[in-house]
């Protein structure tokens, strides 16, 4: 649950610090629907990474292989969300989306680990 509220936080702050410079649409603007899991996979990496004794070097790693996941680059990501962040209402659109699918993702995972059968207790020879 602490990895949410860092999330929450992080991204509350991303609305609130936008860049207020008009910047133009980079040419390579990572479509929303690619932005909105990668940014939250990222928020994840940085939760973990503050809450683990996991080097730099792992981190690092762990970071790029999220961006090789998504086949963007770290500038990229960067302008990208630079970019989005100019539009406060709907970068918090983008923000409430991610938040709903951690929301989603942490009650599947917690269905999956309630509604694993559990074999039936078999009856001992002294029960017989």
């Amino acid at each position: 649950m602490s990895k949410g509220i860092y999330l929450l936080l992080f991204l509350l702050v991303s609305v609130t610090s936008c860049n207020l410079l008009d910047e133009e649409k980079p040419e390579n603007l990572i479509p929303e629907k690619k932005y909105v899991p990668l940014l939250v996979e990222l928020q994840l990496l940085k939760s973990y990474s503050e809450n683990s004794k996991a080097d730099t070097t792992t981190i690092d790693s762990l970071t790029s292989e999220v961006y090789k996941k998504y086949a963007v680059t770290k500038n990229q990501f960067h302008l990208s969300h630079t970019y989005y962040q100019q539009s406060p209402k709907e970068q918090k659109d983008r923000v409430e989306q991610a938040i709903e699918e951690l929301k989603m993702e942490l009650v599947s995972e917690q269905q999956d680990t309630t509604s694993t059968p559990h074999p039936e207790k078999q009856p001992t020879e002294i029960e017989k």
